[in-house]
C-alpha cells in the first residue's frame, strides 16, 4: 500500500479550504405562534427559539464577513463585494422581520390574556 504524498495532501487541503469556508449555513426560520390563541408555553418556547435564531443569524453574518475577508485579492471584485453586501443585508432584514413578527404576536398574546 502506498503512503500519500504529504505535498499532495497539503495542496488538496489548500484547494478545499476556501470551499469549506464559503459554506456559511443559513439558519432555519422560526415558527411563531398566533398570539391571540397561543399558550404561555408556546410563547415562551417561541421567545427562546427567536433568541437562538438571532444568535445563529449573527454567527451566519460573521461567517459571511470572514468569507469575504478570506477571498484572495484577485477575487475581491466589485461583484463579489456587492454579493457579500446583498447576502449580509438580506440576513439583517430577515432578523428584523423575525423579531418584529414575534413582538407583534407577543403584543397580541398579552392583549388576549388581559
Amino acid at each position: 500500500m502506498r503512503r500519500p504524498n504529504p505535498l499532495a495532501l497539503m495542496v488538496l487541503a489548500a484547494c478545499l479550504s476556501p470551499a469549506a469556508q464559503a459554506a456559511c449555513e443559513y439558519p432555519a426560520e422560526v415558527k411563531i405562534p398566533q398570539g391571540k390563541s397561543a399558550t404561555q408555553e408556546e410563547i415562551t418556547a417561541a421567545s427562546a427559539a427567536v433568541k437562538q435564531y438571532l444568535a445563529n443569524m449573527e454567527a451566519y453574518t460573521a461567517c459571511l464577513d470572514a468569507d469575504a475577508a478570506a477571498l484572495p485579492v484577485d477575487q475581491q471584485t466589485p461583484e463579489a463585494r456587492a454579493l457579500h453586501v446583498k447576502r449580509y443585508n438580506a440576513a439583517v432584514d430577515a432578523m428584523e422581520a423575525t423579531a418584529n413578527a414575534f413582538n407583534e404576536q407577543l403584543r397580541a398574546f398579552k392583549a388576549a390574556k388581559k
